[in-house]
């Protein structure tokens, strides 16, 4: 299986060296490597001292909790910051790591230019808004694919998309209201043709252990 199963070593502080009850633990990447990679969701403050060593004890993968969103990549348009998430990846490289991507097409943490026309003011429905909107979209991913496609083996390309209380199942966000609700097979048509066939691309969202949300996403899927 290619599940992951994911921690997060969040405000974790331990002074080193580790107590040899938790020293003597397997190793949980060794225990379970029969079955699936185990993943952590983390930040600069997990690559250093005391929780690196935990991270690496344990874990074969790691997703950016923040440094591969829209607002840290490209905060401004055509202007893109990916120093935060190059220095993970080498983290992962230099530790044997797998790299999950997170995220690129989002309603949070996405910088409101992505939805603003040259004057600053909101983006419709119009036809020319969806085409701008659509190609802003675009060239996110495409910027994205460009650099991480050979260091990643997954993206989840859209987000927290599934709103179970919709008719259609989709949350009414910026992306939902320019574009349509085609915006989700857009994004994936245009990360596919990004990233390659070899990369593989998910759908990420919460609470899918409740039925109405998860039925609303399998329906969408």
């Amino acid at each position: 299986s290619e599940a992951l199963v994911d921690f997060h070593l969040d405000d974790f502080e331990m002074s080193l060296p580790l107590p040899p009850e938790i020293e003597d633990i397997p190793p949980l990447k060794d225990v379970l490597a029969d079955h699936f990679p185990i993943g952590s969701a983390i930040d600069a403050r997990e690559t250093v001292g005391a929780s690196a060593e935990l991270l690496t004890k344990h874990f074969n993968s790691i997703t950016a909790e923040n440094d591969m969103k829209p607002a840290e990549i490209q905060p401004t348009e055509g202007v893109f910051t990916f120093e935060d998430a190059d220095a993970l990846v080498e983290f992962a490289q230099v530790n044997g790591m797998l790299v999950y991507g997170h995220t690129l097409v989002w309603h949070s943490q996405t910088p409101e230019w992505f939805w603003q026309d040259e004057n600053g003011q909101p983006l419709t429905n119009s036809p020319e808004h969806r085409q701008l909107a659509l190609g802003r979209m675009q060239a996110h991913i495409q910027a994205v694919a460009d650099r991480y496609r050979d260091q990643v083996w997954a993206f989840d390309v859209v987000n927290e998309v599934i709103d179970e209380s919709q008719a259609d199942g989709l949350r009414r966000s910026p992306w939902y209201n320019i574009i349509g609700p085609d915006y989700v097979a857009q994004a994936f048509h245009f990360a596919r043709a990004a990233f390659g066939p070899d990369v593989k691309l998910f759908i990420n969202d919460f609470n899918t252990e409740f039925p109405a949300k998860r039925d609303t996403l399998f329906n969408l899927v």
